[in-house]
């Protein structure tokens, strides 16, 4: 149903009670509540479906000046809460999109940003989370939601978390699932976010949307602060204005680091915290080039600033530390094969090979034929062409046998009774879909409706094509993870020993082959166990910057099959402690 419009004399009146001694005492005078019909005008077109009646929108940077004793002293006053203040209010008048925020920035013309917030009570009030009707997912902490929108039709929807320990100091993560084309509501609702949505057999989960899901313990929110984005568009509610698409990484990491500049104006409290992209799957293609965007663009930041004789402004350098990639698709050609390893050989650790002798008869001829040709075709002298040609013959002589048992390909010991396709062989993956399609819960958190995107989809499969299509699954990506280390950004790669889509033998064969100025530190360094409660949870090796480890009993979705083993690892590795 369309909300009733308001006159503007009554946005204003309305509006101006609950920012004028704010707006007074902060002189911020370009920050104007208006009444737009709907939207992000700015792009000249309407992302909201003309949902929204009132809109509130803030220009950044809120402060030009450089990062000098005066510009601190007005952050220690309290100023770096201004934004957040006026988004808060403006969320606490206005339910579901009509509460929304636009956020753009000077330096970003064509994109801006769509949030409002949720949650922040009191801290006595924290444990009861009937007592907050706009709380979502994790009552006990401020969460924010909203979109991206770009000018050229896209607009990309994310959730921001804080952390529940100390979110003024913890580290930020950014995290992304993969596919290409799956919803980042994997990692939230059953990975690793601050509430998981229970199995209903792939009905709705009962209740007000808090009440809806459960509250996770094993949260990577217990000591960081995470922002969850479904990208590329047309990814879970992400969705395209006018049929715009994306389908490489190239774009998708020039979209996120502006995104991310206007984040970090807009919330300059987080500036100073550790910055960590996450991601799993295709985010082994997504991590390292969307680090290296980061990296690349600092730079030119600080170089520009050095040209003009200036220090550098609030917002404007990310403070951009280290990448966690869990069971990635790093380097397509020599990934390529390792089922046969996995399957067919005693290297995966089975006592006796999966596959009868029979199929890994067949299997190991074609191992040996792409082990020669695809790293030939599809990394040294790329040929678009011969690439997929080569990739597709090898993926049906290796992948065939294994996917014609109907067993489940991120987990080698399940069965996959739900069914590969729509649910990932998960059920819970059925119920995050059906709890997402809630009109209420989708009201509540500023979410396009059923009526303007369609049921959701926790993956789109023609966004996988697209990808395919493009060329981008095909990029080798070992020389971002190089680039990276050489840069001083730390990086993790992890892998559940029972996947084997994107299995252990794979990963390590890209990875320990890398040339980097620490191989030689890192081969000669100890491969060991590392434990978790006494117990052995893997084996690791670390050495400059760069951990390895892999997770005993979990399949591609660590976080889901040993939570406390995921939980565990990412803070040792976040704090730089030995795992």
């Amino acid at each position: 149903m369309r909300a009733s419009i308001p006159s503007v004399a009554a946005v204003f009146s309305v509006l101006l009670s609950a920012w004028s001694q704010q707006v007074n005492a902060l002189q911020q005078p370009f920050i104007l509540p208006t009444s737009v019909g709907g939207g992000v005008n700015r792009l000249n077109n309407d992302p909201t479906g003309g949902d929204i009646s009132t809109t509130l929108r803030i220009e950044l940077p809120l402060f030009g000046g450089a990062l000098d004793t005066a510009q601190a002293s007005l952050l220690d006053a309290g100023k770096e809460k201004a934004v957040e203040t006026r988004i808060a209010a403006h969320s606490s008048l206005h339910k579901g999109a009509s509460g929304f925020t636009t956020l753009t920035h000077e330096n970003f013309p064509h994109l801006s940003v769509r949030i409002r917030q949720h949650g922040g009570l009191a801290l006595a009030k924290r444990n009861d989370s009937d007592a907050d009707a706009e709380a979502w997912c994790d009552p006990t902490v401020k969460s924010w939601t909203g979109y991206i929108d770009t000018i050229d039709g896209k607009s990309l929807w994310f959730q921001f978390f804080e952390s529940r320990s100390d979110p003024e100091k913890d580290p930020l993560l950014l995290w992304t699932n993969g596919g290409p084309g799956c919803s980042s509501a994997i990692g939230l609702f059953q990975e690793l976010g601050p509430c998981l949505v229970p199995l209903q057999n792939g009905n709705p989960s009962p209740g007000p949307p808090i009440n809806g899901t459960t509250r996770n313990p094993h949260s990577w929110n217990s000591a960081s602060s995470i922002i969850f984005i479904d990208q590329p568009v047309d990814v879970g509610f992400s969705y395209s204005r006018y049929g715009v698409h994306t389908y490489d990484a190239d774009q998708g990491a020039r979209d996120l680091y502006a995104f991310l500049r206007i984040f970090f104006s807009a919330f300059p409290r987080f500036g100073a915290n550790e910055f960590v992209l996450t991601s799993e799957s295709y985010g082994g293609r997504y991590a390292p080039r969307y680090a290296a965007e980061i990296v690349d663009r600092n730079a030119e930041v600080l170089q520009k600033a050095k040209g003009e004789g200036r220090e550098v402004r609030v917002g404007e350098v990310i403070n951009f530390k280290a990448v966690a990639i869990g069971n990635g698709l790093t380097a397509p050609a020599e990934q390529a094969t390792s089922e046969y390893d996995m399957l067919c050989t005693r290297k995966g650790g089975a006592k006796t090979p999966y596959l009868p002798i029979s199929a890994c008869k067949g299997m190991a001829v074609w191992k040996k034929r792409c082990d020669e040709i695809l790293p030939r075709v599809c990394r040294d002298n790329f040929a678009f062409d011969d690439c997929i040609m080569h990739i597709d013959a090898c993926q049906d002589g290796i992948s065939g046998p294994y996917a014609s048992t109907g067993r489940n390909p991120y987990n080698m010991e399940d069965d996959c009774k739900a069914g590969l396709m729509p649910n990932l062989c998960y059920d819970v993956v059925g119920d995050i879909k059906a709890y997402l399609d809630r009109p209420d819960v989708r009201e509540l958190i500023g979410a396009a409706s059923l009526s303007q995107i369609g049921n959701f989809t926790t993956c789109n499969w023609d966004v996988n094509s697209g990808f395919a299509r493009s060329g981008d699954v095909f990029v080798d990506n070992v020389g971002y993870i190089s680039g990276l280390l050489e840069r001083g950004i730390r990086v993790l790669i992890y892998v559940g020993a029972l996947d084997v889509s994107c299995n252990w033998i794979g990963n390590k064969r890209w990875l320990f082959n890398m040339d980097w100025s620490g191989k030689d530190a890192f081969l000669a360094a100890e491969n060991r166990g590392w434990l978790v409660n006494g117990e052995v949870a893997g084996e690791t090796q670390s050495a400059d910057g760069l951990t390895w480890a892999t997770i005993h009993g979990a399949g591609h979705m660590v976080p889901y099959d040993k939570p406390v083993q995921a939980k565990n690892l990412i803070y040792r590795w976040l704090a730089g402690e030995p795992l």
